[in-house]
């Protein structure tokens, strides 16, 4: 049968299609033979968001386009498209404070929650545990299994198809229920990822859901124990990102170096959320650490905290949104990028939680 999120039109195809990238990514992409057609300026009332790029002011408008500014003459030039509006609109609905969003092919609705926690217990391990996470019970989604053997978005859609309704079984890459480490109860979540390729950027090996909904001025928590099995480690630990962008801009929670916990805002000039040189800590291996993260959205006077175990590491100020009115609908979580090294990354993860309900007593912090 089709995935819940295959059948909410999420999957990574219709995503390179439909939606357009965020100012910086799209700037790179700006490449025409022809001098652009200029344009007068829009109001202030309709500009999302502003960006500089070496020196040159660009534009991000409520119709989704972007535009270089021409200021001489008080003109704009066309870049790019990020989103489609009319798109976002029929697709995510608003109901009461929180959304919907709509499967297009049969109308139905599904809610977007502000509270989502799973502790991968109650389903077989391996590869029939991930086909029983995946669907309207546990609300995950999708997978992604891009590796040497799936390089390419079409090779690792075509394998996750082959998981779902062919009942294959996985490749150079994995993400699956495990009892051989967990924090509570009896398993977690294994997630096995091999080392890129010269020819990759990265490989991944992640499980996500995109059925929540999180928007300007939410605070949201997130909270997980990971595992890092080996002395590997991963570059990402989850994401929490807008799916109705392209390239799903958001907050990615990452291992700086290799070793340092942080934050970076997949976005803009992608501002990065670190500790201090001084009193940084390195991310264990061989152990169970729990991450606490703390995020208050807005494109600019956002706030990040990190707590590793009961140690706040990071406490920064800056952008936590792309733009303004952006809606975070997808975390992932897992490796969602291994970039180091020539050795494959083991990781497992336990206990995961998103709310807006606080964690920690942030007052005595």
């Amino acid at each position: 049968m089709n995935t819940l999120s295959h059948r909410l039109g999420f999957s990574p195809t219709k995503l390179l299609i439909v939606a357009g990238m965020l100012v910086a990514a799209a700037i790179l992409m700006f490449s025409v033979a022809n001098k652009p057609e200029e344009i007068s300026a829009y109001p202030d009332s309709r500009v999302l968001r502003t960006a500089m790029q070496d020196g040159i002011s660009y534009k991000l408008a409520d119709d989704g386009n972007v535009f270089r500014v021409i200021d001489e003459r008080g003109t704009w030039t066309w870049v790019d498209r990020i989103f489609d509006p009319d798109e976002m609109a029929r697709q995510f609905i608003r109901d009461g404070e929180g959304w919907m969003v709509v499967d297009l092919e049969s109308g139905q609705r599904y809610p977007l929650s502000k509270h989502f926690e799973d502790s991968f217990e109650g389903v077989a391990e391996g590869v029939d545990g991930l086909r029983s996470l995946i669907g309207e019970e546990r609300k995950w989604t999708e997978f992604t299994l891009q590796s040497p053997e799936t390089p390419e978005v079409p090779d690792y859609v075509a394998l996750r198809t082959r998981i779902l309704k062919e009942h294959a079984s996985f490749l150079d890459a994995s993400v699956a229920p495990s009892q051989l480490h967990s924090h509570t109860g009896e398993q977690s979540l294994r997630c096995v990822c091999p080392a890129k390729t010269s020819r990759m950027i990265c490989t991944k090996a992640s499980i996500g859901t995109s059925l929540i909904g999180f928007e300007q001025d939410d605070d949201v928590w997130f909270q997980a124990w990971f595992l890092i099995d080996g002395a590997t480690r991963p570059m990402t630990l989850a994401d929490l990102e807008g799916r109705h962008v392209k390239q799903s801009p958001g907050l990615r929670l990452m291992l700086f170096e290799g070793e340092y916990l942080g934050v970076e805002l997949k976005a803009l000039d992608k501002p990065k959320y670190q500790q201090s040189a001084e009193s940084r800590v390195s991310f264990p291996i061989d152990r169970w650490v729990q991450v606490t993260m703390h995020a208050y959205l807005h494109p600019d006077r956002g706030h990040v905290q990190i707590w590793q175990d009961e140690t706040l590491v990071v406490d920064e100020h800056g952008p936590t949104l792309p733009f303004a009115g952006m809606l975070y609908n997808n975390l992932e979580v897992g490796i969602s990028a291994h970039a180091y090294g020539d050795k494959s990354a083991e990781l497992y993860v336990d206990d995961i939680l998103i709310t807006t309900t606080p964690l920690r007593d942030i007052k005595q912090e």
